[in-house]
């Protein structure tokens, strides 16, 4: 039984470790997608040197496959890092992030490996806390993702759920061993194996999903291919029909007010391709998507403060769509050249005047 899962979970991660090369080969969200990709590679390689530990009891692996989890958690932490900062170049501050598997050769060589188990426990730990601040402030750190925020701060929660899960398991695991326990007989190591089958799991099947768990890849690729389609000169008529539909549907307050509204959802609303409906937007409206919907939000929020001037900043906001003040505040000076808080007030004076 754990054989097979071992098996299987290095066969999805390989799986998932492909998948992500091809994003990274579509050049947006490079830095991220490639720490992601090799956190899966990572995991498959655990997973397949666990195995063969347990089949042939090659003493060694063990420790390997510690090292490999010193590397992957960090991977972890960062492919999320660099998603909120929409980066793509390596910096001196990412190096900070090899101390764990630095540390953990270290003891190795020093012929210490009972320090190994301390040093992943501390690992798991110290990542785990660090990406609950970031799920704290995750209104700020994934602004800029826009409505794409709500896939990776789902998937940021799995993540903190799995590695509490790892750590709780592994220090079970290490005082079952130091007692006298056997690997092979470990119940604690099947059901961590099972956390991480179904990690692995939920990011492949959230990844062929739709909404995509990294819809924000598919929606900026969609934006990257913007400008060159906008030198078209001449739309065809289907794609008249289409942008006007898609404009229309934007306009709707119910539809407005989803902050989860993504270029794929309208799509399937409107029953054509994803890409069509994105190509037909840009040659058409002159926009991406994203340009498209906070223009028809921020039209919305100013309606709202002419016809319904009783209602909060906040309330409108909400209405209209935006998760975060930050994001209101700057889509809406971009658009009008002032904030909501003074455009209301120069309603309010114009109303007066007359």
């Amino acid at each position: 039984m754990t054989l097979v899962l071992l098996i299987g979970t290095a066969t999805l991660g390989l799986v998932m470790t492909a998948y992500l090369f091809g994003l990274i080969r579509q050049q947006r969200f490079v830095l991220a997608s490639s720490f992601l990709a090799v956190a899966f590679a990572l995991i498959s390689v655990s997973a397949a040197l666990l195995a063969l530990h347990l089949a042939y009891d090659i003493s060694g692996l063990t420790q390997v496959r510690a090292l490999l989890a010193l590397m992957t958690v960090p991977c972890l932490y960062l492919y999320f890092s660099a998603i909120a900062a929409d980066s793509n170049k390596l910096s001196r501050r990412h190096i900070i992030h090899l101390v764990p598997f630095l540390a953990g050769a270290l003891i190795l060589t020093r012929n210490t490996p009972w320090l190994l188990d301390f040093i992943l426990l501390a690992t798991y730990l110290a990542y785990a806390l660090a990406l609950i601040v970031m799920l704290r402030r995750r209104k700020e750190r994934f602004a800029a993702l826009r409505e794409n925020s709500a896939q990776t701060v789902l998937w940021l929660r799995i993540v903190i759920l799995f590695l509490a899960a790892t750590f709780i398991l592994d220090l079970i695991i290490f005082v079952d061993l130091a007692d006298g326990g056997l690997l092979k007989q470990s119940a604690p190591l099947l059901v961590s194996i099972l956390s991480i089958v179904a990690l692995v799991s939920f990011a492949l099947i959230g990844a062929l999903g739709r909404p995509s768990l990294f819809e924000h890849v598919y929606n900026y690729t969609s934006e990257m291919s913007a400008h060159r389609q906008r030198q078209v000169a001449d739309p065809t008529p289907d794609q008249r029909v289409l942008a006007g539909r898609a404009t229309s549907l934007l306009q709707q307050p119910a539809i407005l007010s989803d902050e989860n509204l993504t270029i794929t959802r309208v799509a399937r609303r409107l029953t054509v391709p994803t890409r069509k409906l994105s190509q037909a937007i840009n040659i058409v409206a002159k926009c991406s998507f994203s340009d498209l919907l906070n223009d028809c939000r921020i039209d919305y929020s100013k309606t709202l403060m002419q016809q319904e001037p009783e209602k909060s900043l906040l309330e409108i906001m909400l209405d209209a769509g935006y998760a975060t003040k930050s994001n209101f505040y700057n889509q809406f000076s971009k658009r009008t050249g002032i904030t909501p808080a003074a455009y209301r007030e120069r309603l309010k004076d114009t109303t007066q005047t007359s």
